[in-house]
Order: structure tokens, then C-alpha cells, then sequence
């Protein structure tokens, strides 16, 4: 699937300077790609976090490029977002890929390890989430946490793909 949609996620954008606050259904210009990508399903990994003062912004850099990198080469990569940092140090950013196998096994890779390992040196909190990102047939792009127990009542956000991007406000 990923060879079919992945351009299409390029056009992801923040919608706001507040973006690394919302959901991330919300926090993006999900239907920007909505027309291209085909249905289907994927595996969201965000990372939010808050980088502590005075870090090393070129090291940090540096090991998320390698470890970006060394993720485009992986079985089931779909799409990388490198959030821009807020003033107050907020950031996310996410990988976007075709099953959570793929994702785990990318995870364990030499670049990821050791960006991984930069965690408690560069930031003062951080977090991870994971989703299950559907495509449906009418362009709906559909979000919920990806461990929602069978049966559990479904909290999944729904983002009508349409030609004109959404803006929340600032």
C-alpha cells in the first residue's frame, strides 16, 4: 500500500501554531491527501514531546535525520512528519507505516536505537501514541488508538477529505 499513497502525505501540514497540542486527527491537513491516497489502513506512531533548554539542537538533528533515513529504507515505511517546534519547546512528529509488525521491526534499528537513547537527555517529557489510520471509500480518514480493546466503544475521529484544507485557529 505505502507505494501507491505515500506522495501523498507530503502534503500534511500543521494546522495551526498550536498543532503539537490537538489530536492528531485534528492537528494536521489530513484531507490535503485525502483525493490521492487510496483506502485502506495504516499505522500511526506520534511522538510528542517538550525539549528541555539548552539542548543540542544540531545533535538532535543530526540522529533524527540518520534515523529518518535509515526508516525510508524499511519494509513498510509509508511517511515521516518532522513537526516544527513551538516556542515553548512543544514539538510532535510521527511515521506513518503499513502495519505495526513493520513499524516495531524498524524500531530496532541501529539509527533508531540511538536517536531513541537521546530521550531523557534531550527532553524534559515526551510521549508516545499510537493509532490505527483508516482510509474509507467515501475519503474519510478515520483515527482511533490502535490497542482499543475488542468490543470497547470506539472513539475514533472521523476527517472528511475535501479540496479545501481545514484551519483551526491560532
Amino acid at each position: 500500500m505505502s507505494h501507491r499513497s505515500r506522495s501523498c502525505f507530503d502534503r500534511l501540514l500543521p494546522v495551526s501554531d498550536r498543532y503539537a497540542r490537538l489530536p492528531v486527527a485534528d492537528a494536521f491537513t489530513w484531507d490535503a491527501c485525502g483525493d490521492q491516497a487510496q483506502p485502506g489502513e495504516w499505522y500511526l506512531v506520534a511522538f510528542r514531546s517538550r525539549r528541555k533548554a539548552g539542548v543540542d539542537e544540531d545533535r538532535l538533528t543530526a540522529y533524527d535525520d540518520w534515523a529518518h533515513h535509515e526508516a525510508m529504507k524499511a519494509p513498510g515505511f509509508v511517511h515521516y512528519f518532522k513537526g516544527p517546534t513551538q516556542a515553548d519547546g512543544l514539538c510532535m512528529s510521527f511515521c506513518l507505516w503499513d502495519s505495526r509488525a513493520e513499524a516495531r521491526s524498524a524500531s530496532g534499528r541501529p539509527a533508531h536505537t540511538q536517536a531513541a537513547a537521546l530521550t531523557h537527555e534531550a527532553y524534559a517529557e515526551y510521549r508516545l501514541e499510537f493509532h490505527r489510520v483508516r482510509r474509507l471509500d467515501d475519503g474519510t480518514f478515520t483515527f482511533e488508538p490502535y490497542d482499543k480493546a475488542p468490543g470497547a466503544p470506539t472513539a475514533a475521529r472521523r476527517v472528511v477529505a475535501s479540496p479545501t484544507p481545514r484551519l483551526a485557529p491560532s
